[in-house]
């Protein structure tokens, strides 16, 4: 699925790519216009501290995308907006953060329920080998790292490296259901042993 910028849209719309499920160019309302100034708004009052602004960071006007999403049942139904905000860019990790205004012009900020791990390496040892990865909890996240949304299946993906090599990492993926992304899937490598070798620790059917 290929993002487009619609052509005639208001000028709020310019710098803001939206990608259209299912391959077709759709028109775009002006409640999305409106949708983004409030989701641009909510954003800036609401921006995480550990979060850059996005006027001292080149790249945030290539990361601006606005994805078509929906609420409730088939029948009671309204039409939304996944606005994304580049948060952060580290040499191998970026991080987004998310917004969810809906036709009304209701706008929230989105978090994600993220697992909290603890990993016991032989000896103390994290080049040693991965003896046995527990998850102690669970906290909400307003973050995404290197995030990968599907509009069509509703679904989103964090990939967050370890490091450079990328042999350790966390896999998060979360499906949006019921007003709210749920965790359907987690996986850790822990071992910075040059594999690919994770644990999948979370397996769950949400639909």
């Amino acid at each position: 699925m290929r993002p487009i910028t619609p052509a005639g849209i208001a000028a709020v719309l310019s710098c803001w790519a939206v990608p259209i499920t299912g391959g077709a160019q759709a028109q775009v309302d002006g409640w999305q216009a409106g949708a983004i100034e409030k989701a641009q708004a909510l954003h800036r009052e609401s921006l995480p501290e550990d979060c850059t602004p996005e006027e001292e960071m080149a790249a945030a006007g290539d990361a601006r995308i606005a994805y078509p999403l929906w609420f409730g049942e088939d029948g009671a139904a309204r039409d939304a907006l996944l606005v994304q905000f580049l948060c952060s860019e580290g040499a191998y990790n970026r991080s987004f953060v998310y917004v969810l205004v809906d036709q009304y012009g209701v706008a929230s900020p989105v978090f994600f329920p993220s697992p909290v791990v603890e990993v016991r390496y032989a000896g103390g040892d994290p080049e040693a080998a991965v003896e046995g990865i527990t998850i102690t909890g669970t906290v909400d996240s307003r973050q995404v790292v290197n995030a990968r949304y599907d509009p069509d299946s509703r679904t989103m993906e964090e990939y967050n490296k370890w490091r450079g090599l990328a042999d350790a990492y966390s896999l998060t993926r979360w499906g949006f259901r019921d007003g709210r992304f749920q965790i359907m899937h987690f996986a850790v490598d822990a071992s910075y042993d040059g594999k690919d070798n994770p644990q999948v620790l979370i397996e769950r059917d949400i639909w």
